[in-house]
């Protein structure tokens, strides 16, 4: 029995001890890695109702030593904390997923970042993870439609595009428009082009003087900051992405098919006297009793099953390539991180001899040298090939005119493999177009650029709240320009042979950059101040050289020595410096009152010594009301913050010393000798000019509830810019035509919004929405145009006409307003057949009234003149305000969808109310000249010419029977050659609604699952499948709505034979290793 109970004893104290040691201290240690299985460095490790914590190291890797009971809390900045009981476990591997709170996202400001919840200016934010599975060749397609306030219109499908971005409606009238881009700290021209998008952390838009001052001169249009990729501390990743896109033709005009288009071409000769030209291209013997009577019978039965050429098709109707490469290697430790990339595109056009080439590498490295002492070092080159130009130029127009059939003369074969533009002309002297296959072959456009940029940055923690960097940056572009034409175009049997030139530029740019700052807490209140002092430094120069009379193509220009002659160089050459000092100051109270004062000082070389410096301040503040104690019981936001800025910047991009006059070369005669001279310009200089200002009002709010899954964004801003810069004209008297002038003021106002939605979130699906609307409404306010006029007028090509009035928006279309056509009802039929005009009904001012014809072009007399018969009449003087090319609003909608490995994003983007001017449909009207096609609206126009006949009738009565349509106000016009006015005027007629909705991008993507990949001996697989601009919803008749043929203001929404816009189909992959 003792034995028993001694044993009973010692069982009590053995599991005593047990349970003693099962609740005492264990070491656990693991991993903690984000959602590709990335390392994750500085994660911290908190365990619950005590102070142990702990820091994952380069590797994220930890050790702590807790009680086996313990909850370990991990949280790291971006994403979401992971609670986990320890439960006796020795290892404990952890995966964070990404925050869904944007509001703690750390946002890239003007020389720092601040947490986006603490932002007081008006900041937009594009971050890596929001593209990164977008196949897309550049950062300005992966912004477009992405953030409120900002425009980005591509001006045309080709490769290599000019690109133009607007921020809230432009700040300027006449000087440039675009952004400040800030490519790690440090001012890159066209940043958005250079950098590679694979190569992008983070884009940030500033936008409101708060937010841009800092900048100070440079500010005004906004300011775009790219953040590049670097290093991350741990083992070595390697990233490959790639994607092959198969891109076509998104749409094609609607044309005259061959039936129609021989129709139309018997009824034009008919009409100017020529049926024996008709009869020599298209049959018949014109000698026939019944050439006439029966020839649309005869058109019919040769014509109407005939296919002829589709010469969309033919020019730009294939199938391109576009294929992208990406690697980046990426690792480190605490001390030392690197980043090393190469991206690789070679982008095929949808037409022949266009496309663009461009590599890049990208490398960087960070290291602490000393604590409290770090060096980085960022370097990049790219090499860029664009062939083709960036636009089809007069191509789209001898496509779009080309004979669609040769009729008896020649063959479908011919048309197309022959340029039989001379034999036409012998029918007609002036027509004007070309075989566009073969002229493209002939001529040859290449642009080559490349660009080098070395920065590199050291920062020091001088005291203990005190840290300074200094940073500095050298750029270097070079490009080359070549045309050739290889003598088979008319343009070169013009010149006498082949005939080309070059164009050859160099740029480069350095700056220096010193800040320091101070960061101080002092309980509740948190102070950040800033200085800093900043000098840059750019000059470029340019030659170009023409060459003629080659006597063979056989060397082009790579022997321009075989040139029989040789143009006068044009050169070019430009410096531009400025020195900066700014301050900043960035106070924080209990995350309840937040402030952010700046002030800047530019000194620029672009102005009169003496006028070379202004000052550029800021203050914005706002108000987090969740924090306060009175919504300590309201539970339903999660942030209530208003913000409110106000702040002056400027613009300096109004060209080089415009404060003189400038002076070209010139031949004289000195005692009957020839001599070099100077001689002016016709523009004076003007040692007054100032600065282009703009003072910005920021108004807004943050909202965020349902525990964030709901986040809005509002803001007000009302952008004033006065000072803007004009060519004004000025009194002969003084011996000039033009002085320019600060004389103008525009101001743009609007509003923003932003939805940022988490529908669905849980373990199996995920539902994220993110939708912004801008409306901008921009209103010149003074202005001296010409001759001292209260407006300015611009024009493309003579054809598009726009005029910006005072207390009118900018650049409205300007023209005059289509009244549809003279009907029969407008005449008076005669006795002896022939028909006459009533009176009182209005015609073309000078014109005899006698001449004009039921089917002509009217427009509508705004100007209440008549003619000396009490008629009224129009002239250029009732030409008028006809349309708008600012939209009402435009923005972005984007969903993601998450479902298990699957992902799904759909990207729509949108604009309404802007009108556009169809140049297109401008010049492919007729009537125009004799053998060219037209758009397929001629087949509905009014006709003089009747069927039965053949001839021109000249009853109206048959003429309303054949014309049943007459009154119709877009009726088209008849093929009287009077009317060929419609090929030039500014008409209404030619704008179109320009709205549209686009399915911008689908793509569907799977990733491997985990357990799949560490077997195959990689981190991370996804492949997917992306459709791009797969439809838009408009009313637009031409290739795209989405258009612009130049980067003014003063003269948007014009579609000038823009290369047309493609759609694809892309298949690509993203590996991590």
């Amino acid at each position: 029995m003792l034995i028993t109970k001694r044993i009973i004893l010692v069982s009590l104290l053995f599991f005593s001890f047990l349970a003693t040691k099962a609740q005492g201290n264990i070491d656990v240690t693991g991993i903690v890695t984000d959602q590709d299985n990335t390392p994750l460095s500085g994660v911290t490790i908190t365990v619950s109702n005590s102070t142990t914590s702990a820091q994952t190291d380069a590797a994220g890797m930890y050790k702590i030593s807790v009680s086996t009971t313990a909850t370990l809390t991990f949280n790291y900045l971006g994403f979401e904390p992971q609670q986990v009981p320890v439960n006796n476990q020795a290892k404990i591997n952890i995966q964070l997923g990404e925050s869904t709170n944007v509001m703690d996202e750390l946002v890239v400001i003007g020389y720092g970042t601040v947490r986006k919840r603490d932002l007081t200016g008006a900041v937009g934010s594009v971050k890596a993870d929001d593209i990164r599975n977008l196949p897309v060749t550049s950062a300005a397609q992966a912004l477009t439609g992405r953030v409120a306030g900002v425009s980005v219109v591509t001006q045309s499908g080709a490769p290599g595009a000019d690109i133009n971005l607007n921020i809230r409606g432009g700040t300027s009238l006449t000087s440039e428009t675009t952004p400040l881009y800030v490519v790690d700290g440090f001012v890159m021209d066209d940043g958005l082009t250079r950098i590679d998008v694979n190569d992008i952390e983070s884009m940030e838009i500033l936008k409101d003087a708060s937010a841009t001052a800092i900048y100070g001169s440079r500010g005004s249009n906004g300011v775009v900051l790219i953040t590049t990729k670097s290093g991350k501390a741990g083992r070595t990743n390697v990233d490959y992405n790639t994607y092959y896109s198969f891109e076509s033709l998104s749409k094609k005009l609607d044309l005259l098919n061959v039936e129609e288009y021989v129709k139309y071409q018997y009824e034009l000769q008919t009409l100017g006297g020529r049926q024996p030209d008709f009869a020599t291209g298209f049959g018949g013997d014109v000698d026939a009793p019944d050439f006439a009577s029966g020839a649309y019978a005869r058109i019919q039965r040769d014509y109407a099953n005939r296919k002829g050429v589709d010469w969309q098709d033919a020019v730009f109707g294939g199938q391109a390539l576009l294929n992208v490469h990406n690697v980046n290697i990426n690792g480190g430790n605490e001390k030392t991180k690197f980043m090393l990339s190469y991206n690789n595109t070679h982008q095929n056009g949808v037409v022949a001899k266009s496309g663009m080439s461009r590599n890049s590498v990208r490398a960087r490295i960070d290291h602490e040298i000393i604590p409290g002492l770090n060096v980085d070092f960022n370097s990049m080159f790219q090499s860029q090939h664009v062939e083709g130009g960036r636009s089809l130029g007069g191509m789209l127009k001898m496509a779009i005119l080309q004979p669609v059939t040769g009729g008896t003369r020649f063959t479908d074969e011919q048309l197309l493999n022959e340029d039989l533009g001379e034999e036409l002309q012998q029918l007609n002297s002036q027509y004007d177009i070309f075989n566009p296959i073969i002229t493209n072959d002939a001529r040859s456009l290449n642009a080559y650029e490349r660009v080098a940029n070395i920065n590199a940055g050291f920062t020091a923690k001088l005291f203990k709240d005190f840290t300074w960097r200094g940073t500095g940056s050298y750029q270097w572009w070079q490009d080359r320009n070549t045309f050739w034409d290889d003598g088979r175009t008319a343009d070169a049997r013009a010149n006498l042979g082949p005939f080309g030139d070059i164009k050859n530029g160099e740029k480069y740019q350095w700056q220096v950059t010193n800040t320091v700052s101070w960061l101080k807490d002092f309980g509740k209140h948190n102070l950040n101040l800033l200085a800093g002092h900043e000098v840059m430094y750019r000059q470029n120069m340019s030659l170009k050289h023409k060459y003629f009379l080659f006597p063979s193509n056989n060397f082009g220009l790579n022997d321009v020595s075989l040139a029989g002659r040789t143009e006068r160089g044009e050169t070019e050459e430009g410096r531009y410096g400025i020195v900066s000092v700014f301050a900043r100051a960035i106070y924080n109270y209990d995350d309840r009152y937040l402030f952010t004062g700046t002030l800047r000082r530019d000194g620029v070389s672009t102005f009169m010594p003496g006028r070379q410096w202004g000052n550029f301040p800021s203050a914005s503040a706002a108000w987090n009301i969740h924090n306060e104690d009175f919504m300590e019981n309201v539970n339903f936001f999660d942030q209530l913050k208003v913000r409110v800025g106000y702040g002056t910047t400027g613009n300096d991009k109004i060209g080089n010393v415009r404060y003189a006059t400038l002076y070209g070369p010139t031949i004289v005669a000195i005692n009957n000798e020839m001599a070099t001279g100077l001689r002016p310009g016709d523009i004076v200089g003007n040692p007054l000019l100032m600065w282009e200002k703009t003072q910005t009002t920021n108004v807004a709010a943050d909202i965020s509830f349902f525990n964030n899954r709901v986040n809005v964004t509002a803001d007000f801003y009302n952008n004033r810019s006065s000072n803007l810069l004009l060519e004004a004209e000025i009194p002969t008297s003084t011996g000039y035509r033009f002085q320019y002038q600060n004389v103008a003021v525009l101001r743009n106002r609007g509003v923003e919004l932003t939805l940022a939605t988490t529908n669905i979130r849980n373990d199996h699906f995920q539902w994220r929405s993110n939708l912004n609307m801008t409306f901008n409404r921009s209103l010149t306010q003074s202005l001296t145009g010409s001759a001292g006029s209260d407006y300015l007028q611009r024009d493309v090509d003579s054809r598009a006409m726009f005029r910006t009035y005072v207390d009118q928006s900018v650049g409205k279309f300007f023209g005059y307003k289509y009244d549809g056509v003279y009907t029969t009802d407008d005449f008076i039929q005669n006795g002896d057949g022939s028909y006459t005009l009533k009176d009182g009904v209005a015609a073309l001012k000078g014109k005899n009234r006698a001449t004009v014809k039921p089917g002509d072009i009217k427009y509508v007399p705004t100007a209440d003149e008549m003619d000396s018969d009490g008629n009224p009449v129009w002239s250029t003087n009732d030409r008028t305000i006809i349309g708008n090319p600012e939209p009402k609003f435009f923005g972005g909608f984007n969903n993601e969808f998450i479902y298990g490995n699957f992902d799904l994003s759909v990207f729509l983007n949108f604009s309404y109310g802007n009108q556009a001017f169809n140049m297109n449909t401008q010049r492919f009207m007729g009537p125009y000249l004799p053998n060219q096609n037209s758009l397929g609206r001629m087949a509905d126009r009014f006709t003089l010419i009747d069927p039965a006949t053949g001839a021109e009738t000249m009853n109206l009565a048959r003429l309303a029977e054949l014309n049943p349509n007459q009154h119709d106000k877009d009726q088209v016009w008849s093929l009287n050659s009077t009317n060929s006015i419609a090929v030039s005027d500014a008409l209404d007629y030619y704008l179109e609604d320009a709205s549209f909705l686009r399915i911008n991008n689908i793509t569907l993507g799977y990733t491997l699952p985990d357990e799949v990949s560490q077997r195959a001996f990689i981190n991370r697989l996804r492949v997917f499948v992306t459709l791009n601009n797969i439809h838009t919803f408009t009313k637009f008749s031409g290739y795209d709505p989405e258009v612009s043929a130049t980067g003014s203001i003063l003269t948007r929404g014009v579609d000038n034979s823009a290369y047309p816009r493609a759609k694809s189909f892309v298949a690509g992959l993203n590996l991590t290793f």
